[in-house]
Parts: structure tokens; C-alpha cells; sequence
């Protein structure tokens, strides 16, 4: 981008805008929304209609009530609140400024939009300054002789605003409301940039909220003249009457610039620069602008940003349909930024759209121009004409239609100035963003991508799904989605994944989990434990192998072929020849053995990267070589040298025989042999599950063998590339893969090695010579060592080129009564890159996430936020059920007892059936103001309850059920003890 060398930049960082989110009149909840809505320049005012009119007509006193609906900007539905996604019982939400609760889900939107999950910026230094001038709550709540309660304070205090935001994502910033009147968010926006460029947060939350519930204000302005009676806001034009209040609630996320360049934000604008100042005595009264002030600010705001004015390509002006503000705010945007100017200044107010939201019209001002930045087009001002007569002469000009932004060789500037009822004034410069850093080729490449969605619970979670679909089903760069599903959104409980290869694949499963239907590339949904169990890893041996093994993810995935590639020289240098890799035939047993293996260490490696680590491994037959290795027993020489000797002493026997799969229990496999006369020819070489026997034996009576079991209706199939493992035959090998592997030094290990040979925990520094000399006669005991190794909670994951163990370790782990999960390695049809996402889609939906996701960080896309928007009523919905419990003649005690659950419940945030009756509330969790809140209810519910304290609430020893009593004695004459 070019610098202009008569503008240099401030001293200091530059601040970035990289989240927006918005709440306005017309149905307007996004920056996408606001930016079409801007783009047609239709106002979206209108009278005020059904029960919000009856409402706010009711408060008014009789001489004051108009004839006809108010134009006013309304935001759809401000008593909507999701609670729960706050943890707020229903009966405080109910009790809070409705401004408090839309400030709580905006910003969640606009931290989401900035790709910044929630969470990430617990205990951080994080500033939150909101600005509002509207305390319509405390007016109607603060009355004489109603009764107040600590809620009803606190939902009526301004303060609150922000500290609420800070309190519930655990921000240690500064944290404030500004009043500066209509002035106001403007003015924290200020504030904000400046606690950035001291060093005192990393992160600002701005926001400005505007929501009209008492009328009187709007009845007062009327009667001031200053509302405009056609209902239009009209800036700058000469039929101006007057602007139109309107609701807004709006936030920013600013960050430094270089922070958010390395982590790949999107970044909408830069602030530039910004400055504030008073009216001081104006002498034209309190109430209208000082000219020379206006101008000063100007000044202070372009020198603050080390601008030339008259680079300034277009102002978001206050711009609120007042004749004397619109006069006034014109002459002096004439007076500092048109001299030097080739052409007029283009100005414009985004009042004329919604009308005027006062102390939230500096942050709406703001987005309105960071968008036309990020856009590169200059919005029409809608509603206007013709330019006032009182600047006419001016050389400023106000657009009707959208224009392109103008070529100047210089980054494309816009100012906002925001000015307060009382004199308090703000301007804001603004900069067009540095154009984002290229992504890397690799990661737009075409691959399987891994989409991860959660919420709080599973209807939640359905109907998230359906809101993404349509985004993905349009998307074309599903990098870019995965990445910004797995680095900038939060993980919550409830938990699925979506493993697709395209768009339209990713969209097709969204869709399907919104209906709560399964698909190929959905995992899940499933719920995931605060705490995960242990995570065992389980590696497959012979017969895990095919033609495709590892190609994929060779191919796509860094780490995995690095490592695949370094144990390919580990196993050269033993060979004495280039052993096998991904892509190539695999064409005999010992190629299979070394493809086996291979696979396996780099699939280790892949998941070490990711994060995990595993609690204890186990291994079968081949496969406890990578699991020694995995656990750190074995170097990967000394394992890539037990691999060696081992599959080329094994590979001896190729033509002697093999292994035969079958249905049959062990018991049952000991009978067969014996029944067909071959006891000591064939044996028992592995048990896979209650109801899976691999035979060994040479070939003739192990054909024998199989020719009678299918005659007999038993499953029976035969490995691929197979030789007769662990049966007398390898008896004369033993003592021959001793002396090969005499010398290697294994070592002891934190993780927990179970051996399959011995059906026991071995410790890794016993993983010599001899060990694998034993294992390679001994019968694979595998259920005897899974059932060891895995205990209820635990996650078995299975390594291995596709899934041969995953049934048999779930239907083991089913007998015997042990709660754990095991996750299978894939088909061959699935692709292995895809089958390894789906694993670690199926550990996360678990509860064992990644410490580091397979996608890159990316610049965000825009995945819609969805809130689960019951109405709140006065009190809490369990409050009415308490007192019509105590209310009949012969209250029932279960009744009482339930609706007592349901308070607490509520308060929780839990569902009632996870309420203990049998623990007190205080060892149930309830902090003392959640205490203090149950007891209100109590008071409220019943009259008897009026003097009931919060000695029992507080009472460890009181249990739910002994507390539903003491309620009942109280309310009917008994004393509580």
C-alpha cells in the first residue's frame, strides 16, 4: 500500500478494528447485514407497532400521549436473553437492564467475529468500556416504595454495562461506562485506543448501547422540539426536522495491528488517530454546539492521527437532522478539512438508516465507516435531497447512491465524529486496513478438513449445525472454515465434528446433524467429560496393512511423513536396502511388516504433535514394537532393528503356513483343534476378542481346518501376506532374533507398557532381547491385557493402517463391565488422511482435545453465533410452582420438594435432574448472592416467607430435602428448629 510522505504515521502502534457485532433497528445483527442495509440506503424506521407501542404509550401522562405511533428505531425484541449461556438464573436475568443482557450476547458476537474465542481471554488483560446515556432501567425499577433487591440494584447500575461483560469472561482490564450523552461510546472508543497504545490491555472491547423502555425521555425531547414530527431522519437535507431516536447495541474488538497481523485477523480499519474535547460555554445555551470548539477538535483529532485534513476522504458525520447541529457540524468540517481539497467533501450520517442511537451513535458511526473502508465504497445517505441552505456554498456533498471509493495513491481515510448532548465531543479518524498477508498454497490445497461444532447442549448443538450449513454450502475455501471452527471458536460440552473433503460435503453433514441425522463425514454428537479419562493407545499387527496405506497422509501431512521418512533411514540401515513407502505395492509379509510399522511411528508422531500422549500403550503382535517405541522403551534404531530381524526371520516361514480368523471363543478354538486331531500342529495364536480366534498352523491342515468351519456355518477368513505367528513353527527362530537383537538397550518409561505375550504391565528397561525372542512364540493374549490396561473413562485409540482391533477391543472392554470408548482406525475406502481426522474428531467430541489443531490459523469466517432466546418472566419459572405448592390447604411435600429443585436448578444452570436433594445448596455450589437471589424467591413465593433467613440456606448440613421441610413448618405455624 502506498504512504503518502505528507501524512506519516502516529508515533505508537496502530490499532486495529477486528470484530464487530451489532443489535440495530430492522432486523439488522451483523456486520453483513448493517453493510447491505447500507448498500440499498433504505431507512429502516417506522412507527412503533403491537405490544411495544401499548407499552411505551401507557407510561406516558395523559397530555403527552400522541394521537399516533412514535417513529422510532426499535430493535425487534430487547427482552430476549439466553441465560443460561451465561450461567444467570432466569429470575436475576429477569431482573436485569436489558441493556446488560443484549451488551453480553453483542459482544460474544463481535469477539466471534473477530476470531476470538471467549474463553482465550479469561484472566487476560483486557479493557471493556461501553458507552450509554440511557438509564431508563434505574427509573423504572428505582422507584419509592417499590422493593428492591441486591439484583435489582445491580441490574439497574450503569456500571454494570461493562463490568458484567468483565465479570462473566473473566477480563482483568480496566473496565467502565462513559456518559458523555450522545457522545458516548465514542468517547470509551477514545478512551480504549489509549489504554492500547499505553500497554494497558492487549485486547479493548468497546461498546455502545441504546434501549428505550421509559417514554417520558422520548415525551421530553418532543416536547424540546428537537424530534422530527414526519418520522424521517434527513441529515444534512434542507427538509431535516429533526432526528429520530433509535435502539442500537454495538461492539468493537480492537487490538494492536501487530498482533492481530500475526494472528492472521481480519481487520476491518485502523484508528488512526482520535481526540476529545467540551463545549465549554457555548453562547448560544447548554444544549447547542460551539462552533470554534467543533473546529478545534478537528484539528486536535488529525494532528493526533498525523494527517493532513484534507486526505480525509469522507466523514460519518454526527449528522442527526437538526438544523443548528447539521449547520454547525458542516462549517466546521468545511472550515479544517476542505482547504488544500481537490473536490468536495463527501459526508454522510448512517442516522438517516436508523435514526439517531445516541450515546451508542459513536461506535455505530464507527462501524458504518470501518465498513465503507473495508468495502472500499462510500454509502449513500438515505432519505436525502437536497443539501441544506446553510451549506450550500460549502464544498461538501452528500452521496445518494453507493460510490466507489476514489483512486488518490493514498490508503483510504474516513473520519466519525460523535457529539454530546451537553457539549462533550469526539472524533475519530479511520484508515484503511494493510492488505492481509497471502495465505500459504498449502493451505487452500484440496484435503480433508476437520469442522469442528459444540454448544451447551445437543438441541443447541443442532440447531448451531443448521445455522453453519448454508455458510459452508456456499463457502469457497473450506481451509478457511475449518480453521476458524478449530483455533476461533470455543469447545463447549456438547460436541461433533465434521470431517469433509468440500464444501458442499461439509454442508450436506451440518445439514444432517441439524436434523439429527448421521452422515459418512459426521462423528458424533456426544457429550464430552470436564475431565477425560486415560487415553491408551492400541497398535494394530498383521493384517492392518493395504494398498493404500499412509499415501494421503504422506502426501498432506508434514509431520507424519518426516517421521515416516526418518524411520525409513532407521530401518535402511538394517536392511541394507530402501524399505517400503506409502504409494508403493505391498507384495509379500515382510513388506507388510515394514509398512505395518512404518505407518504406525508416524501415526505416533502425528498425534504427539497434535498433543496427546498416552497414558499406556499396548500392542499387537508387530504391534508392540511401535507401541515400545511410542512409549519411549525402544530408541527408534533399536525398534526399527526388532523390526528388521523379526519380519525377515518370520518371512522364512511365508510358505509354510498362516493365520485363519474365526468366530469361534476360546474355548471353543481349543475344542475345534483338538476335535480334528491337530492339537500341537495348530494352535490358538491370538485371542482378539470374547468371540475372535486367530489359528496358526501350516498350510494343508490349517485349509483343513477352514474347509470344515464353513461347511459348519462358522465365519472363518484367512490374513493377507500371513505367515503361521506364534505356533510351534517359529519355535526354531527364537533363539536366532535373540542374537540378531543382542544389544539393544531398552529403557524404563513413564508410560505403562501391557504386554500381549505375558498378559502384564512389563516395565520398558525388560523390553530386551529375550523378551522379543518369547514374544515371537508366545499366543497373543490380547482381551487378557486390554481388560488390564483400560479402566472405566479411559479412550482406547487404535494406531494402524485400517481398523482390525477396534471391534473386538469394544465387544472385550462390553464383558467385562468396563465403561470406556475405543476409537477404531479406518476403513481403506475412507482415505487415511480422512480416517485419521475422523479419530481426532471422535477423541475431541470426548473430552480429550488437541493441544495443537491439524489446521493452520487463518484469517476468520464469518459462523453464526446462535442463542437460545426463551422469555424471561419477572420471576423465575420454578417461583409461581413453589407458591401454588404452599398455597393449598394441604401443601404436598414432593410437589414443594420438586419445585425447590427447580429453583436451584435454575440458579445452577443444571438441569433438575442432576440436582443432589440428598447435599445441602451451599455444597451444591450456590455462591452467597445466588443464596441471597433463592431466598427473594422464597419471600416472593409465600408471605410466611418474608422472615424466612438464609440461616438454613447456609447450613452445610440442611439438605435439600430438610430445607423443602423447614419451608413447609415455617409457612404453616411450625417453628423451624
Amino acid at each position: 500500500m502506498p504512504e503518502n510522505s505528507q501524512s506519516p504515521r502516529p508515533s505508537g502502534p496502530l490499532i486495529a478494528i477486528t470484530g464487530i457485532g451489532c443489535r440495530l433497528p430492522g432486523g439488522v445483527d451483523s456486520p453483513t447485514a448493517l453493510w447491505d442495509a447500507m448498500v440499498r440506503g433504505e431507512s429502516l424506521l417506522s412507527p412503533v407497532r403491537g405490544e411495544r407501542w401499548e407499552q411505551m404509550s401507557s407510561q406516558l401522562h395523559p397530555e403527552q400521549r400522541p394521537e399516533q405511533p412514535w417513529t422510532i428505531g426499535v430493535i425487534d425484541d430487547i427482552e430476549a436473553f439466553d441465560h443460561q449461556a451465561f450461567s444467570i438464573p432466569a429470575h436475576e436475568a429477569a431482573q436485569l437492564d436489558p441493556q446488560q443482557r443484549m451488551v453480553l450476547e453483542v459482544v460474544v458476537e463481535a469477539l466471534n467475529d473477530a476470531g476470538l474465542p471467549p474463553s482465550s481471554l479469561a484472566g487476560s488483560r483486557t479493557g471493556v468500556w461501553t458507552g450509554s446515556a440511557c438509564f431508563d432501567q434505574g427509573l423504572m425499577t428505582m422507584q419509592p416504595g417499590r422493593l428492591q433487591r441486591m439484583t435489582t440494584m445491580a441490574g439497574a447500575a450503569m456500571a454494570m454495562l461493562a463490568n458484567r461483560v468483565s465479570y462473566h469472561l473473566n477480563l482483568r482490564g480496566p473496565s467502565m461506562n462513559v456518559d458523555t450523552a450522545c457522545s458516548a461510546s465514542g468517547t470509551a472508543l477514545h478512551l480504549a485506543r489509549q489504554s492500547l497504545l499505553l500497554g494497558e490491555v492487549d485486547t479493548a472491547i468497546v461498546i455502545g448501547v441504546n434501549l428505550m423502555q421509559f417514554s417520558g425521555i422520548t415525551a421530553g425531547f418532543v416536547d424540546g422540539g428537537v424530534i422530527a414530527t414526519d418520522g424521517m431522519c434527513r441529515p444534512f437535507d434542507e427538509d431535516g426536522k429533526g432526528y429520530v431516536r433509535a435502539e442500537a447495541t454495538a461492539a468493537l474488538v480492537l487490538r494492536r495491528l501487530d498482533a492481530a497481523q500475526e494472528s492472521r485477523d481480519r481487520v476491518y480499519a485502523l484508528v488512526r488517530g482520535s481526540a476529545a474535547n467540551c463545549d465549554g460555554y457555548s453562547p448560544a445555551g447548554l444544549y447547542a454546539p460551539n462552533p470554534s470548539v467543533h473546529l478545534e477538535l478537528l484539528k486536535q483529532a488529525y494532528d493526533s492521527a498525523g494527517m493532513d485534513p484534507a486526505h480525509v476522504d469522507y466523514v460519518q458525520c454526527h449528522g442527526t437532522g437538526t438544523k443548528a447541529g447539521d449547520s454547525s457540524e458542516g462549517r466546521a468540517l468545511a472550515r479544517v478539512l476542505a482547504p488544500g481539497r481537490e473536490g468536495p467533501l463527501v459526508i454522510g450520517s448512517v442516522k438517516s438508516l436508523i435514526g439517531h442511537t445516541e450515546g451508542a451513535s459513536g461506535v455505530v458511526g464507527v462501524i458504518a465507516a470501518a465498513l465503507s473502508l473495508y468495502h472500499a465504497t462510500i454509502p449513500p445517505t438515505a432519505c436525502h435531497e437536497t443539501i441544506r441552505s446553510t451549506l450550500k456554498r460549502l464544498p461538501l456533498r452528500v452521496p445518494t447512491a453507493p460510490e466507489p471509493w476514489p483512486q488518490t495513491g493514498r490508503p483510504r481515510t474516513a473520519g466519525v465524529s460523535a457529539f454530546g448532548l451537553g457539549g462533550s465531543n469526539v472524533h475519530i479518524v479511520l484508515e484503511q486496513a494493510p492488505e492481509p498477508v497471502a495465505e500459504d498454497a498449502d493451505d487452500t490445497a484440496a484435503r480433508p478438513r476437520l469442522i469442528p461444532v459444540s454448544a451447551l447442549s445437543e438441541p443447541r448443538l443442532r440447531d448451531l449445525a443448521a445455522a453453519w450449513a448454508p455458510v459452508l454450502a456456499d463457502s469457497t475455501d473450506l481451509g478457511r472454515a475449518a480453521s476458524t471452527a478449530q483455533h476461533r471458536r470455543d469447545h463447549h460440552p456438547v460436541r461433533a465434528a465434521v470431517v469433509a473433503e468440500s464444501p458442499q460435503q461439509a454442508a450436506a453433514a451440518l445439514t444432517a446433524l441439524g436434523e439429527g441425522r448421521s452422515h459418512p463425514a459426521l462423528v458424533g454428537p456426544a457429550g464430552a467429560p470436564s475431565q477425560p479419562g486415560r487415553l491408551v493407545w492400541m497398535f494394530a499387527g498383521q493384517g492392518s496393512q493395504h494398498a493404500d496405506m499412509a499415501r494421503a497422509c504422506h502426501a498432506e501431512l508434514p509431520v507424519f511423513r518426516e517421521a515416516l521418512e526418518e524411520a525409513r533411514a532407521a530401518l535402511a540401515a538394517h536392511l541394507g536396502r530402501q524399505p517400503w513407502r506409502p504409494g508403493e505395492p505391498i507384495p509379500d509379509f515382510e513388506t507388510a511388516q515394514h509398512a505395518i510399522w512404518l505407518t504406525q511411528v508416524a501415526q505416533a508422531a502425528t498425534w504427539r504433535h497434535w498433543g496427546y500422549v498416552p497414558d499406556a500403550v499396548i500392542g499387537h503382535s508387530l504391534g508392540e514394537v511401535a507401541a515400545a517405541h511410542a512409549a519411549g522403551a525402544l530408541s527408534l534404531d533399536d525398534a526399527a532393528r526388532v523390526v528388521a530381524a523379526r519380519s525377515a526371520l518370520l518371512a522364512e516361514l511365508e510358505p509354510v503356513g498362516g493365520l485363519l480368523v474365526t468366530d469361534l471363543t476360546a474355548e471353543r478354538a481349543e475344542e475345534v483343534i483338538a476335535a480334528h486331531g491337530r492339537v500341537g500342529t495348530l494352535v490358538a495364536a491370538a485371542y482378539n476378542a470374547p468371540d475372535t480366534t486367530v489359528l496358526s498352523g501350516p498350510e494343508e491342515p490349517l485349509e483343513e481346518l477352514r474347509a470344515a468351519l464353513d461347511a459348519q456355518g462358522v465365519f472363518t477368513r484367512r490374513v493377507p501376506n500371513d505367515v503361521p505367528a506364534h505356533s510351534p513353527s517359529v519355535a526354531p527362530l527364537t533363539a536366532r532374533l535373540a542374537a540378531a537383537l543382542d544389544g539393544i538397550a531398552p529403557r524404563g518409561s513413564d508410560v505403562v507398557f501391557h504386554s500381549t505375550a505375558e498378559a502384564a504391565v512389563v516395565d520398558g528397561a525388560a523390553l530386551d532381547a529375550a523378551y522379543w525372542a518369547r514374544q515371537l512364540r508366545s499366543p497373543v493374549r490380547f482381551t487378557d491385557a486390554l481388560a488390564q490396561a483400560v479402566d472405566d473413562g479411559a479412550t482406547v485409540l487404535e494406531l494402524g493402517g485400517r481398523s482390525t482391533l477396534g471391534r473386538g477391543a469394544t465387544a472385550t472392554l462390553a464383558e467385562r463391565g468396563t465403561d470406556a470408548a475405543v476409537v477404531s482406525a479406518g476403513d481403506a475406502d475412507r482415505g487415511d488422511h480422512a480416517a485419521l481426522l475422523d479419530q481426532l474428531a471422535a477423541l475431541h467430541t470426548r473430552g480429550h482435545s488437541p493441544a495443537r489443531w491439524p489446521e493452520p490459523v487463518r484469517s476468520p469466517v464469518r459462523l453464526p453465533v446462535r442463542w437460545d432466546h426463551g422469555q424471561l418472566s419477572d420471576t423465575a419459572a420454578a417461583a409461581p410452582t413453589l407458591a401454588e405448592a404452599l398455597t393449598v390447604s394441604e401443601p404436598d411435600p414432593a410437589t414443594v420438594l420438586e419445585a425447590l429443585v427447580h429453583l436451584v436448578a435454575d440458579t445452577l444452570g443444571i438441569t433438575p435432574e442432576e440436582v443432589d436433594v440428598d447435599r445441602s445448596p451451599i455444597d451444591l455450589g450456590l455462591s452467597s448472592v445466588a443464596m441471597i437471589g433463592l431466598r427473594d424467591l422464597f419471600h416472593e413465593a409465600h408471605p410466611a416467607l418474608s422472615t424466612f433467613g438464609v440461616r438454613l440456606l447456609f447450613d452445610p448440613t440442611v439438605t435439600l430435602t430438610q430445607l423443602s421441610e423447614a419451608i413447609l413448618d415455617h409457612c404453616h405455624g411450625v417453628p423451624v428448629g
